[in-house]
Formats: C-alpha cells, sequence, structure tokens
C-alpha cells in the first residue's frame, strides 16, 4: 500500500511543460484582450454618444476675465449629456511608433472630435461677437481668445490625461495640455497656423502660431502659453511649475491655416523691457543696501532711490497686465524707449 500512495517524482521535464502550459495560458489570455479590448488600448481616443440622452440641465459656464484696459465676459451652456460622453471616454492609449506622429494623431483626434464642436462654435460665436464691438485686428482677436484660456484656473492634472473642451470649462479648471488642446482648436478653426509644443522633460505643453517675428528658438513658431497670463512668445510655465523650460519641444502640427500673429516685435521689446528694468531693480537694490548710514541722507542716494523705484514700477506694471499687449507696448516705448530695437 505504501507503494501505491507514492507520489511521482518531480521531473526537470515536467517543470518544463507546466511553464510551457503557463505561457501558453498567458500568451491566449492577452490574445483575448486585445482582440476585445484593443481600440480601447491601441486605438486613437474618441467620444461615443450615449444612447440615452440625461434630462440634466446643462452645465452654464460665464466667464469674465480681463482685457486690454478693460475685461470681456463669455458666456455659453456645456450640454450635460456631452459632459457624460467625454468624461467616460477612454484616452490612456498605447500609441507605437514615431512619437511626432504619434503625438501629432493622438491630440488631432482630441481637437477635431466631432463632438466638441458645438463648444468650439460657441465660444468662436462669443469672441466674434467682441471682436466686431471693439474692432480688434487680427492679432487682438488672438490675444483675446488666449487670454480667455489662460485665465481658466491652472489645476496639476498629475499623469491623468488630457481633459477635452467640454470637461475643462464644466469643471472650470485644468492644467497645461488640457487647456492646450482647447486654445488649439480654437485658433485653428479661425484659421491660424498652429502646432503644439510638448516639452517632455519638464511635463509641460503650450502652443505655436505662425509668426513674423519672436520665433521660439528653431521652431519657426512664436511661443503661446495657454497655462497662465503671458505676453505672446514668452513662456511662464514657470509661474506654476517653478521650472524653466530647457528641452527642445516635441512639435506636433495642428493646422497650417494662412492666418498669422504679426506683433511679435512688439512682445519681444515688451520682454526686453521686463528683463532691463528687472535688471536695473536688482542692481540699483545691491547699490542702495551697500550705501553707508551717512550717505542715504544724502541727495545722490535719494535720485538712487527713485531711479529704483521707477524701474521697479515698469517691471511691475509688465508683469501685472500681460493681457493688453497694445497698451503696455506704448507705455514701455515712452518708458524705455531706447531698450530694444524690434
Amino acid at each position: 500500500m505504501g507503494e501505491e500512495n507514492q507520489k511521482e517524482p518531480i521531473t526537470p521535464f515536467k517543470i518544463l511543460r507546466a511553464l510551457l502550459i503557463g505561457i501558453a495560458l498567458f500568451l491566449l489570455v492577452f490574445c483575448i484582450l486585445v482582440v476585445f479590448f484593443s481600440q480601447a488600448i491601441f486605438g486613437l481616443p474618441r467620444i461615443v454618444p450615449d444612447s440615452a440622452p440625461l434630462n440634466n440641465p446643462p452645465f452654464m459656464v460665464s466667464r469674465s476675465f480681463p482685457f486690454e484696459n478693460g475685461s470681456a465676459t463669455v458666456t455659453i451652456a456645456v450640454n450635460a449629456s456631452l459632459y457624460r460622453d467625454t468624461k467616460k471616454t477612454f484616452r490612456s492609449t498605447i500609441l507605437l511608433g514615431d512619437p511626432r506622429e504619434t503625438g501629432t494623431r493622438y491630440y488631432q483626434a482630441m481637437i477635431n472630435d466631432p463632438t466638441q464642436g458645438p463648444i468650439y462654435e460657441d465660444l468662436l460665436g462669443q469672441f466674434r461677437r467682441i471682436r466686431d464691438e471693439r474692432n480688434l485686428t487680427d492679432d487682438e482677436y488672438v490675444e483675446l481668445i488666449d487670454a480667455y484660456v489662460q485665465t481658466i484656473p491652472y489645476k496639476n492634472g498629475g499623469n491623468a490625461p488630457p481633459k477635452y473642451p467640454a470637461e475643462l470649462l464644466a469643471e472650470g479648471m485644468g492644467d497645461c495640455d488640457d487647456k492646450a488642446i482647447l486654445l488649439s482648436g480654437l485658433l485653428a478653426r479661425e484659421g491660424y497656423s498652429v502646432v503644439l509644443f510638448k516639452f517632455g522633460p519638464e511635463s509641460h505643453m503650450a502652443m505655436g502660431i505662425g509668426s513674423d517675428a519672436f520665433l521660439y528658438k528653431s521652431t519657426g513658431y512664436t511661443y503661446l502659453e495657454a497655462m497662465s497670463p503671458a505676453y505672446v512668445g514668452v513662456p511662464s510655465s514657470y509661474i506654476q511649475s517653478h521650472r524653466l523650460l530647457h528641452s527642445d519641444p516635441l512639435v506636433l502640427p495642428v493646422r497650417n491655416g494662412t492666418r498669422r500673429y504679426h506683433s511679435g516685435n512688439e512682445t519681444q521689446y515688451i520682454h526686453a523691457a521686463s528683463l532691463y528694468a528687472g535688471e536695473k531693480t536688482a542692481e540699483l537694490s545691491v547699490r542702495l543696501g551697500s550705501s553707508s548710514p551717512l550717505v542715504q541722507n544724502s541727495t545722490e542716494y535719494s535720485a538712487l532711490m527713485d531711479e529704483h523705484d521707477r524701474y521697479a514700477a515698469i517691471s511691475a506694471y509688465i508683469m501685472n497686465n500681460p493681457t493688453n499687449r497694445p497698451g503696455v507696448y506704448a507705455y514701455v516705448q515712452r518708458e524705455l524707449p531706447a531698450v530694444y530695437g524690434p
């Protein structure tokens, strides 16, 4: 009886057979998953509207934001069913191949998703009304749209996939790629030449716009920030992330439109004036701090203090009015006429 209950010895052949069976079962399960979920895992993001519409009221999105010497207000309605459909859309896809090609296809799929068309058109209808009422130039029209997107509250999304415009507007906040998608979609539909700038090491996304001045590095486009208020051509990512953009961006085309931004020379002048005023303020602060108590009561010290305050005021004015390029340019030309020759 002892011999009948004795277990068969485990041989190397049996171990190998068990491993092969395990591998085969894993591959079988993997293939089944690929068949059933390949579109979600490896395909481009695509919103599929639910056949059962919600009876919920729309999200009324009204925002006032600073623009030039005053402010502007834009109000639209975001359909509740559309918001639900965007929230449930899978976006963490795996795209293999060249990063520029796959990145372009991924973001264009989100920007051009047909379900988001009404959002873009409603917004553009509001922007066109403001443009016509205020007789804005093409460049001011870019700055109007940019100011609207830039002033949407920023919230770091971490590793979450980007939001569709309907989500961004209904939730009232988003991070850099959420806002860049909305801004590029708006400007592309108005015929401007636009691209996305994706900075991998800094985990940042911005835009480029076709321009004839103040081009960003060797991209051939002028930098356009969506994350926070900034002049066209000037990165402002460090305001939120405290990181400078040292890497060269991956340039992802959105639309090769015919309209371009033509005030890059003015924003470049403003940027140069800002740097100059900041440097002079710091330099004068050092000189004032190193003055002896006896000198601090002198006429020379008072003159240095007045000069310091003047440059500090110029720096603050430029920093505090990024949505008023025409007004700031006129101010800088008057206060610092020889800083930079465009």
